[in-house]
């Protein structure tokens, strides 16, 4: 059995729900990872353009991974999609320029219900890690009960051995007490 000082938390795919929109959520390499195309239309700013800068920005061109994403529809797509944890900087960094009238709006109202929605997240990996925490004592406490188990098991054997040799002598001393044979060899008591 294998021991960590660290308890595992397990991270699965995740699908949200903003105002009727899905908004599917695969993991790589243990983040959750959100297209860009649909957060584009739901924000209505134009794909296209935020798809050319992340692709040239030196920091988001690394995150910006072409990813499979279940769509509405069932079927598995190709799309290109940043982690979570970088979708707000991402957002905040949209320009004002060329924007359709209420966008910004959407787009502050989309970062607000996306910040409750990484809160919540955050709350239930620090309860996931608090429930493997609370495991993981567990499982050590049991190792520890077993030996301890496995210790009695043995001193009780070792006792009923001891005893069993004790009754042996006790029936070996009544048979042959009333035999006649009186001359046994008894320890000497200290």
């Amino acid at each position: 059995m294998e021991n960590s000082s660290l308890p595992t938390v397990q991270i699965n795919d995740l699908t949200l729900d903003y105002q009727g929109t899905s908004l599917p959520c695969p993991i790589e390499e243990g983040h959750h990872m959100v297209p860009v195309k649909t957060v584009c239309q739901i924000i209505d700013v134009k794909f296209s353009t935020q798809d050319s800068w992340l692709k040239e920005h030196p920091y988001f061109s690394q995150l910006y991974l072409l990813e499979g994403v279940v769509a509405a529809d069932g079927k598995l797509r190709k799309m290109n999609c940043l982690p979570m944890f970088d979708l707000l900087s991402w957002l905040a960094s949209i320009s004002e320029n060329n924007r359709k009238d209420g966008s910004a709006d959407k787009q502050y109202a989309f970062m607000s219900w996306l910040r409750s929605q990484m809160m919540e997240m955050y709350k239930s990996i620090a309860i996931a890690r608090a429930e493997n925490s609370y495991e993981h004592d567990l499982v050590s406490k049991r190792e520890e009960v077993e030996q301890k188990l496995l210790e009695a098991k043995g001193n009780v054997k070792d006792l009923q051995n001891t005893l069993k040799k004790i009754d042996d002598t006790l029936d070996d001393i009544r048979i042959n007490r009333f035999t006649g044979q009186t001359a046994l060899p008894f320890p000497d008591k200290d």
